[in-house]
């Protein structure tokens, strides 16, 4: 399976859509778009095409989590499926990630507001 990546701004967020799969074959994509794309502080993730990820696009959310959040910003995770709050659950990360139900309740919520 491959994976597409879309990206917009929205409220001033960078929001990426990110469909597919997202494994250890395609994680240097997703990895190449957030590189190019977010510029500021604060961005979306939209999983709500996304049907599997695997522990090395869990590292990458991580790893993204850790930098946004050590240049004073956010990584928002928008409208995860069910096999992917499954992994964000089984590998206790679920309340470490700043979860939302809607890009756009993602967007919305304050920049102060961690959840």
């Amino acid at each position: 399976m491959e994976l597409n990546v879309g990206s917009e701004v929205q409220r001033g967020w960078r929001v990426l859509a990110v469909a597919g799969e997202l494994d250890i074959d395609t994680v240097p994509v997703l990895s190449a778009r957030l590189d190019a794309d977010v510029t500021g502080a604060h961005a979306v993730l939209d999983l709500s095409e996304l049907q599997f990820m695997d522990s090395t696009g869990l590292a990458l959310v991580l790893e993204w989590h850790r930098r946004l959040a050590e240049a004073g910003g956010q990584l928002r995770i928008a409208a995860t499926q069910p096999p992917v709050r499954r992994l964000f659950d089984l590998a206790d990360v679920a309340e470490v990630l700043s979860l939302h139900e809607t890009v756009d309740a993602a967007v919305q919520a304050s920049a102060d507001t961690p959840r």
